[in-house]
């Protein structure tokens, strides 16, 4: 939990400047009294003041909660939710043991994907700040990934056995980036882009070396001879 201390005249005054601050609800967060101005005779002469703390879920329960909340909605049952930091505002969110995950994922994950869109606008809301969030349902993604790459590092003997292009057919901007990542690392071959938008496509190719046109010259030595 992340505590913020406040002051002000009255509570009331304090949470809902505190409210107002933040963009909250007040079932967003819970608070505390833990000052007030003594009570008898000197009191009368001190400015009141009150001191409120405020304690609000860090990002990793924020996201946990909001996916819980999502899933009681849907009437979805699963075992556990695993939050991961990944770098500098980013973070995975990993559900398990969910039933029926195809009505999660829907076909080629575009289901998943505008979940993960939703979840991180809500996110980046509540946070003011923007936070890229990775959802994954029952290690869908990564077996995706996993038998993506496979196929590629097929593809790529392919390539270099027949040493001839081969054109892959259309992916999401997240798996070509996978490619182009995983061939680069092979030295013998290269990939480009063709096509447009949803339609974009990898060509795997070989590099092929450059010919030498500096032909090797040959010199004759004039021998001078005695007559």
């Amino acid at each position: 939990m992340k505590n913020i201390i406040r002051e002000g005249k009255s509570t009331s005054e304090i949470v809902n400047s505190f409210m107002k601050e933040f963009n909250l609800k007040l079932e967003d967060f819970k608070f505390e009294v833990i000052e007030e101005n003594s009570k008898g005779f000197f009191a009368l002469f001190k400015r009141k003041r009150i001191k409120v703390k405020f304690s609000l879920p860090d990002i990793s329960e924020e996201i946990k909660e909001t996916i819980e909340q999502f899933l009681l909605k849907l009437e979805i049952v699963f075992q556990n939710i695993e939050i991961k930091s990944k770098g500098e505002n980013i973070y995975s969110a990993d559900i398990a043991g969910v039933k029926n995950a195809g009505f999660l994922i829907g076909k080629d994950a575009k289901l998943l994907d505008a979940l993960q869109l939703l979840l991180t606008q809500i996110i980046s809301r509540k946070e003011k700040r923007a936070v890229q969030i990775k959802l994954d349902v029952n290690n869908y993604r990564k077996r995706r990934k996993n038998a993506l790459l496979d196929r590629v590092k097929k593809l790529a003997e392919q390539v270099k056995k027949r040493g001839k292009s081969i054109t892959i057919e259309p992916l999401p901007a997240e798996n070509r980036k996978l490619v182009h990542q995983f061939i680069e690392k092979d030295k013998t071959l290269k990939t480009s882009t063709v096509g447009n938008g949803d339609f974009k496509r990898i060509v795997i190719s070989p590099i092929t070396a450059k010919k030498n046109n500096n032909h090797g010259k040959r010199t004759h030595a004039n021998k001078n001879r005695k007559h």
